[in-house]
């Protein structure tokens, strides 16, 4: 595993955010919503004592930046201590979570986990980033009583920046599709010469 690095939230989602909204097209889910509980579970405070998305321990050192568990994994597991809410009570507990050895991994990881557990089909059948917050806490994904409002709040601040990323990533794919045209018609055209200079 290599280390991730730490990121402000801006700087998080022009590093990733094409390749979120590449991972998540047809699954459902929201990029917002990624985006959103990326930032909510993988914060914490850096080397330099700043609070940085990226910041917490089991980011940093196991990539882990969805707080996903180990449960049904066959990888690589990291073993840390972590807060839940039990009968309403804050608690510590230690626990295992999957481990990557990428944050590209980690994101990929996350929407199979969606995908493949049946437990969040109605994630997946919601619109909004708040419909689909609200189905992930009903769905057990967190303990935190105010976790779908803390998803909810922090995707209305980074808004804009996940357009202006959607916008970047439907450009680099016309850009792609335009290509990869000229590439097909330029085969086609040059195949069609080589024929007429045969005859």
């Amino acid at each position: 595993m290599i280390a991730s690095n730490t990121y402000t939230r801006t700087e998080f989602i022009d590093k990733y955010g094409a390749f979120i909204h590449k991972t998540v097209k047809g699954s459902g889910i929201l990029a917002g919503t990624l985006i959103s509980q990326a930032i909510l579970e993988s914060s914490g405070k850096d080397e330099n004592g700043e609070w940085k998305v990226g910041g917490s321990k089991l980011s940093r050192e196991a990539n882990n930046f969805f707080g996903i568990k180990a449960k049904n994994w066959s990888g690589k597991t990291y073993n840390i201590d972590t807060g839940e809410v039990i009968k309403g009570k804050k608690v510590i507990v230690n626990a295992d979570f999957r481990a990557y050895n990428s944050v590209k991994d980690s994101i990929e990881d996350y929407v199979k986990f969606l995908k493949e557990n049946s437990r969040y089909s109605n994630v997946l059948k919601a619109k909004t980033v708040s419909e689909q917050a609200k189905e992930l806490k009903k769905a057990g994904y967190a303990t935190s009583l105010t976790y779908a409002d803390t998803v909810t709040q922090i995707y209305n601040s980074v808004k804009s920046s996940v357009d202006a990323s959607y916008l970047k990533f439907k450009k680099r794919e016309n850009i792609k599709n335009v290509s990869i045209v000229i590439v097909i018609l330029g085969t086609i055209i040059g195949t069609f010469i080589y024929y007429k200079r045969q005859k």
